[in-house]
């Protein structure tokens, strides 16, 4: 059995800009020098860092370039991230619908 098998979806993933934000804290760069190091906008990686954006392809990209991880790894946990979001919407939808029913 594998562990596909045995572990089942992250119900509460991190937002990725807390990943980021730690790896910054790391090393030690602040929003600005962060942002010039990928390429962005400082606004861009604030909203990111702030939870009110998601990771892109080209920010995948840019933070494969600089060495935090592949940009699959990063598009595989924001999708992760997203799906963890749709799935509980759903259930809540699904609790609202089961409470106006009985």
């Amino acid at each position: 059995m594998s562990n596909r098998d045995t572990v089942g979806p992250m119900l509460n993933p991190p937002h990725l800009g807390e990943l980021i934000r730690e790896s910054m804290e790391a090393s030690h760069w602040n929003v600005t020098e962060t942002a010039a190091r990928l390429g962005c906008e400082r606004g861009t990686l604030s909203r990111l860092l702030n939870g009110r954006a998601g990771v892109s392809a080209n920010m995948a990209l840019a933070l494969e370039e600089i060495g935090w991880g592949t940009a699959e790894h990063w598009m595989r946990m924001q999708a992760s991230y997203e799906l963890a979001h749709a799935r509980r919407a759903r259930d809540t939808r699904e609790q609202l619908a089961d409470a106006r029913i009985t």
